[in-house]
């Protein structure tokens, strides 16, 4: 294929093309030319022999290639004009909670985003930096080095995308902060102390860090839920004060060493708005403090943060009310991964069309999808794809009519089986999925097995066809999507665990207290054994997948959870032989009667169904003990 470069763009032009075009089928005798040109929106053109780009900025230039990957492919003739919603779209990657993007799934996520046509990937790093004069700060946490700040901004760059950081510059900092290097700067909990120079030479490291080697001079600081600010340390060397006055002047310390630097910074806006509100976020009516929209400077982005709400109406409300407090105003919806093995797409996609709607009509220009991974980042980055090609599509085209065929386009793999990656989650009695965020599975996984917490909203039969159901149907979709069958592997084996898991607890119990010596005998000799060896192949899986998305620190946390589990399977085993042979005379743990795990003993549905409890922290689910 000839391609027919602009002369003022041809070397970046060339660039992309090399990262992008093997991937995309284009070359050979499909097309017979290609011509690219800058212009002044995205237009894509095709008779079958020849085609031609013309493109605003890179990334519209790489969701093109796509666009036309996609109409060729088909053998179908293709003209069409795209004009984006909005003039930054982005995501952030969680790389603080275990999982730290390697740089080869960091450039295959790069590269996957520049054919959705996005144009920016912030990364969301507490402390998984390297900060020269602080040795501790992101220690054995996989933290990025110079030199890989500088090859990921490259890479990004080459295809059209700013990278941008995510620190934290208030709060969230407990991972740094629980080192003895850290003691005299720590308020209290995961909060830096106010008021402390020591705190602002540690700011002024971290600033000076990403301006040495980012290009962008965008940053986003942070200090989002900070609510316990001045309770600590500050009380005892200040007195008491009002947390507002507190939060203000060192936001004010914090603006000065990022302007220092030439950057621009947002920020969350839950700390402004609660200080105009009285403490209040998501609200359609508030009283505001008029004095607080005088604190705001001029050169800060407030981000308007919503993963959960399901009224439109309350995304127009809050637009409306953060624009009481400045006019720069960006939104950041979510990718569900943040609560448990599996991603959340249906729930991310249907609040995502409310969302989008609302920054539409309200004039939002630039949004962010965060990509959070609470409690040990376990779900892949890669499962919540279809989000992201949803939220490409709402930019692009204001509509996701196309959204399966652009998928295709992007990833190489159908979007119907990548939705498949959550249907594990859908038990009898979750709700739809698009409706509501409940994750029964990682209940069921990490609970002890005879403590069984969760045993209350178990339905046995129900819940074991429901994961040999699932388990089938992934094995299958990992078949048709050979390029990410490591993502339908750990699914599918995850799901043959909870087949024999989910219910055992609920069968052991039952066994026991009709003293069914038979069924125990056989829980102890083989189900119990088979149970263990089916955790075992999961884990090779997971660990498989883990190696391909993030760095080697944070799969130990994976590691002891089902070392614990495996363990505690193990004393299940040993615990019914000694009852059986007599040597112990009663399972205290069978003994106690099962409650619902969040108290609440609501009537069967109709189907025998039971409501589901919800438990995202491992700390909840593994044991009622202390711990």
């Amino acid at each position: 294929m000839k391609i027919l470069y602009s002369a003022q763009a041809k070397q970046q032009e060339e660039r992309l093309l090399a990262e992008l075009l093997p991937g995309l089928g284009l070359e050979g005798a499909v097309l017979s030319e290609l011509e690219l040109r800058p212009g002044e929106a995205l237009s894509v053109s095709c008779d079958g022999k020849a085609a031609s780009i013309t493109y605003c900025q890179l990334n519209e230039l790489a969701r093109g290639l796509a666009l036309l990957s996609e109409a060729a492919r088909n053998g179908a003739a293709l003209s069409l004009t795209e004009k984006p919603v909005y003039n930054t779209l982005g995501v952030m990657l969680d790389c603080s909670r275990n999982g730290v993007l390697n740089m080869a799934a960091f450039k295959r996520m790069a590269r996957t985003l520049a054919k959705m046509g996005y144009n920016q990937i912030q990364l969301y790093t507490e402390d998984t930096y390297e900060i020269k004069e602080y040795p501790y700060f992101g220690y054995l946490r996989g933290r990025y080095t110079k030199e890989e700040y500088r090859a990921m901004d490259d890479y990004a760059a080459a295809l059209g995308i700013e990278l941008v950081p995510a620190i934290q510059t208030l709060a969230h900092l407990a991972q740094a902060l629980k080192w003895a290097a850290f003691s005299d700067i720590v308020d209290c909990n995961d909060i830096l102390l106010a008021a402390e120079e020591k705190t602002y030479a540690l700011i002024d490291a971290m600033f000076r860090t990403l301006a040495e080697n980012l290009t962008s001079r965008k940053v986003n600081i942070g200090m989002d839920e900070a609510e316990m600010v001045g309770l600590g340390k500050y009380l005892h060397k200040h007195g008491f004060e009002e947390r507002n006055g507190i939060m203000v002047r060192h936001f004010s310390r914090v603006m000065e060493l990022a302007r220092k630097y030439g950057f621009k910074p947002m920020m969350w806006s839950d700390m402004f708005f609660k200080l105009a509100t009285g403490g209040t976020y998501y609200c359609k009516e508030c009283d505001f403090k008029e004095e607080v929209a005088k604190q705001i400077p001029d050169d800060i982005t407030l981000l308007y943060w919503d993963y959960y709400s399901t009224d439109p109406a309350l995304y127009d409300a809050m637009i409306f009310n953060h624009r009481k407090l400045t006019q720069n105003v960006a939104f950041a919806g979510g990718a569900w991964k943040w609560f448990g093995f599996q991603p959340g797409n249906a729930f991310s996609m249907h609040i995502g069309q409310m969302a989008h709607n609302s920054c539409r009509d309200n004039g939002v220009r630039d949004v962010i999808i965060t990509a959070w991974g609470d409690d040990g980042a376990e779900a892949s980055p890669f499962s919540i794809l279809p989000s992201l090609q949803f939220w490409a599509e709402l930019c692009y085209e204001d509509s996701s009519d196309h959204l399966a065929e652009r998928f295709q386009a992007c990833t190489g793999a159908s979007f119907e089986d990548f939705m498949l990656l959550e249907s594990p989650m859908g038990v009898p009695g979750n709700p739809e999925l698009k409706k509501a965020v409940c994750n029964p599975c990682k209940d069921l996984f990490y609970q002890d097995i005879l403590y069984g917490l969760f045993d209350w909203h178990v339905l046995p039969d129900a819940y074991d066809a429901h994961f040999e159901r699932c388990a089938q149907a992934l094995r299958s979709a990992g078949a048709r999507n050979r390029e990410w069958a490591v993502l339908f592997e750990v699914q599918s084996k995850f799901c043959e665990v909870l087949a024999a898991k989910a219910s055992a607890g609920v069968r052991i119990r039952a066994a026991y207290r009709a003293r069914d010596r038979a069924a125990l005998q056989r829980y102890a000799e083989e189900l119990l054994p088979d149970l263990i060896a089916r955790i075992d192949c999961f884990a090779a899986a997971y660990r498989k997948q883990w190696s391909a998305d993030n760095k080697i620190f944070g799969l130990d946390v994976f590691d002891l959870r089902v070392g614990g589990l495996k363990q505690r399977i193990q004393t299940a085993a040993e615990r019914l032989r000694a009852w059986l042979s007599g040597e112990i005379a009663a399972l205290e743990e069978l003994e106690q009667d099962i409650l619902p795990f969040d108290c609440v003993e609501a009537e069967e549905d109709r189907d025998g169904s039971r409501h589901l409890a919800v438990a995202y922290g491992w700390r909840a689910i593994a044991t009622p003990s202390a711990f």
